[in-house]
């Protein structure tokens, strides 16, 4: 089957991704806007996201916002402990997942931050990362697990708003999907403005 495309219409490959919505987003609360109080009141979280156990390493901020009024800043008190936030959805295998965010590097903060995603088989049973590598390429890898294509973790490009924005393919073994940006000891990280995109659908 031939394509054939007229001189003056622009090229599907020559266009810039469009920008992602809320509308489409398969996250709860992507944009980072509604968080919650436990009875005491003093303390924010980010709802729609597992948060576990975050050992007062995830707040909500409202001075580093890319847009709107919050953003959620991941800064962990002490070596040892993950700060991170996560959410699971549901997949179809073999369909096209789209991961955008944004995220912010505070001045003086080292460059331990990435995301830190994994497909399940089941809802309680994970892919094991060797099975994974059967499935992409060391550099693909890298989207799920450290700071984009190619990368172990996010440039140090500090005191600026980056983003992340890549496509990568469900396995055919696939459940669901676990969403998860983390920031390690001696780096603050802002992040605002997450999405998953189903392509296919």
């Amino acid at each position: 089957m031939l394509l054939f495309f007229s001189c003056n219409t622009e090229s599907v490959l020559d266009k810039e991704p469009e920008e992602p919505t809320q509308v489409m987003n398969l996250l709860k609360n992507g944009n980072c806007e509604r968080w919650s109080t436990l009875l005491s009141g003093n303390k924010y979280y980010l709802d729609g996201w597992s948060l576990k156990d975050n050992k007062e390493s995830v707040f909500r901020e409202k001075g580093v916002v890319y847009e709107g009024q919050y953003a959620a800043k991941l800064c962990t008190p002490k070596s040892g402990i993950t700060a991170f936030i996560g959410q699971s959805i549901y997949v179809h295998p073999g369909h096209r997942l789209r991961l955008f965010f944004r995220y912010y590097l505070e001045e003086g903060s080292e460059n331990n931050a990435r995301t830190y995603c994994y497909f399940g088989e089941t809802a309680s049973s994970n892919i094991p990362i060797d099975v994974l590598n059967t499935f992409y390429d060391s550099e693909t890898l890298k989207i799920i697990r450290g700071g984009g294509y190619g990368l172990s973790t996010f440039p140090k490009e500090t005191g600026v708003w980056k983003t992340f924005d890549y496509t990568i393919q469900v396995p055919a073994i696939a459940y669901n999907f676990v969403f998860e940006i983390r920031s390690y000891f001696g780096t603050t990280l802002y992040v605002d403005d997450c999405y998953v995109i189903d392509l296919d659908f």
